[in-house]
């Protein structure tokens, strides 16, 4: 039996301010009963942790098994096991998620976002055009570096000295794949018409 959690206010005023998009979905979320072993375990397993229903991201994408797998393996290397501290991770995905006008990606971390550390003000400074003085120069760094490989698909040479002067090599390889594999996905969600839970 799923445990509901209880609603934390601050997480719903932020996911306020993107509406979810409404709609049928264009491909359905397969029963759970239908996944195969590895989408139904990580369907189950994350709505007993969330408290709603199987996330549709992974009963969508689980209808085609040797993809899902691969996409969850590379998906994971980047958040939540990758080597950028969660809370730089999540303001980075926030950050693409809104530029990117992707409520299903905003509405699911939220919630993660302040779990992992954000306030509520830094999570609201990352809908805010310029950066926002919410945010310390390290994530306003982050941010410049997401709105310019959303925008420009690059980066230019005063973003990427101060990058550098932040980020290991390692980190600044892992900054840009993060960027690209939440535009992509956030690409996937609109196409797919992925619609939230019931109960998000």
């Amino acid at each position: 039996m799923n445990r509901v959690r209880v609603p934390d206010p601050a997480a719903a005023r932020l996911q306020a301010l993107m509406p979810p998009v409404s709609g049928p979905p264009r491909v359905p979320p397969a029963p759970v009963r239908q996944l195969r072993p590895l989408a139904w375990l990580v369907a189950v397993s994350t709505a007993r942790l969330t408290g709603t229903g199987p996330p549709a991201i992974f009963t969508t994408l689980g209808r085609h098994p040797r993809l899902f797998r691969a996409w969850l393996f590379y998906s994971a290397h980047l958040m939540p096991f990758g080597t950028l501290p969660r809370i730089d991770s999540e303001l980075v995905i926030l950050r693409v998620a809104w530029q990117c006008g992707a409520a299903y990606e905003w509405w699911q971390h939220v919630p993660l976002g302040l779990r992992a550390g954000l306030r509520p003000e830094e999570v609201a400074a990352a809908v805010s055009g310029p950066p926002a003085a919410d945010l310390s120069e390290h994530q306003r760094l982050l941010v410049a570096i997401t709105d310019e490989l959303l925008s420009q698909r690059a980066l230019s040479d005063k973003t990427w000295h101060a990058a550098r002067q932040t980020l290991t090599e390692r980190g600044v390889i892992e900054m840009c794949l993060l960027v690209g594999h939440y535009q992509g996905l956030a690409s996937a969600i609109g196409g797919l018409g992925i619609q939230l839970e019931d109960g998000a």
